[in-house]
């Protein structure tokens, strides 16, 4: 693995929450900076405790936040990260938020003005984003391999249970409403990189249950339908309770059937003119994108430059989305993204 400049190595960050994504961000700092100091905090003493011990990171003892990094990496349950990033952003610190941005648009507005006031950089995880099959798939759009599309559909499920080995899964906050949890927030994946595809969506409808399979109070089954311009229509399924992992997609074009998978790892297509479908392999690890996330976060604090890829207002307009999606399947109603408003 390539390592990165000097200039980078002598750099400082804090990693704020050690749980399963917390330290995947710590393995690839340690990776791809090994020479830059990194603190660690989590309110669990045993799980900050493992961390050190594995990574040897340098532990802190509260959340405070009162030096300045070069990153801040906040990696909490989302009802935390604006509190946390605010409180990151006035050391003097840039912020990386792991998606999502937030539970609700709640402080979004504040968040945006010390970005903007501080001249800080503020960027938000959405990894999928860095994905070789994901991005494949966007430049066959862009480039329009098979024609117009004409509808779009995703899906992921997974056994929400099985998540986190050696976690009991009712404390984490994937279940837990009041920590930000549920499937809509938890599952955002999906609907960043349809909007990353075909940008932001005019309309959004869906329904969604809490399901008593799990002992949870946040939605564990979600479907939701978009509008998108140029009338593509698309469709995602997210769900907690799929005992099998998978992560689709499938796009209907004019002239053709483009489809992706995990963890397959392959695209497929189907040619209209030919009858044939083709099988590419995808060569890479599930774990490549997250290196690739953070070599690219690394990279924008080397230059001082803003992502063009997982920036703060694009956390935004993810958030929206999100919002947009509860808010429909409450009222039963088609909601705009647009329409959601955000406090300070």
């Amino acid at each position: 693995m390539k390592l990165l400049r000097k200039i980078v190595q002598q750099m400082k960050f804090l990693v704020m929450g050690c749980g399963s994504i917390g330290t995947r961000h710590i393995a690839s700092l340690k990776a791809l900076v090994p020479q830059a100091a990194i603190d660690a905090f989590d309110p669990q003493p045993d799980r900050l405790k493992k961390a050190v011990q594995k990574f040897h990171v340098n532990p802190i003892r509260d959340n405070a936040i009162d030096s300045t990094y070069d990153c801040v990496f906040i990696c909490t349950p989302p009802v935390l990260h604006v509190e946390l990033a605010i409180r990151a952003l006035k050391s003097g610190s840039n912020v990386f938020i792991e998606k999502p941005l937030s539970s609700d648009l709640n402080g979004i507005e504040k968040l945006q003005g010390l970005v903007k006031s501080k001249q800080l950089l503020a960027f938000v995880g959405y990894n999928l984003r860095f994905n070789k099959g994901v991005n494949m798939v966007r430049q066959m759009v862009k480039n329009r391999k098979f024609g117009r599309i004409l509808h779009a559909s995703a899906y992921f499920g997974s056994y929400l249970p099985g998540w986190r080995p050696g976690q009991d899964y009712k404390k984490s906050y994937s279940a837990r409403k009041d920590l930000g949890g549920g499937i809509i927030y938890d599952g955002s994946h999906e609907i960043d990189y349809m909007a990353w595809l075909f940008g932001r969506p005019l309309s959004i409808q869906s329904e969604f249950v809490v399901t008593d399979t799990l002992s949870a109070d946040s939605e564990g089954i979600a479907d939701i339908v978009l509008k998108f311009q140029k009338n593509i229509l698309g469709y995602i399924h997210l769900d907690f309770v799929r005992r099998d992992w998978r992560r689709a997609l499938e796009l209907l074009c004019e002239n053709g059937i483009i489809q992706w998978a995990l963890p397959d790892s392959r695209i497929r297509t189907f040619n209209v003119r030919t009858k044939l479908w083709r099988t590419t392999r995808v060569d890479e690890t599930l774990n490549d994108m997250y290196v690739k996330e953070i070599r690219h976060v690394m990279k924008c604090l080397e230059t001082k430059s803003r992502s063009e890829i997982i920036d703060l207002e694009n956390g935004i307009s993810t958030l929206r989305m999100c919002v947009a999606v509860y808010e429909a399947g409450l009222s039963g109603r088609r909601v705009s993204p647009s329409s959601t408003a955000s406090k300070n």
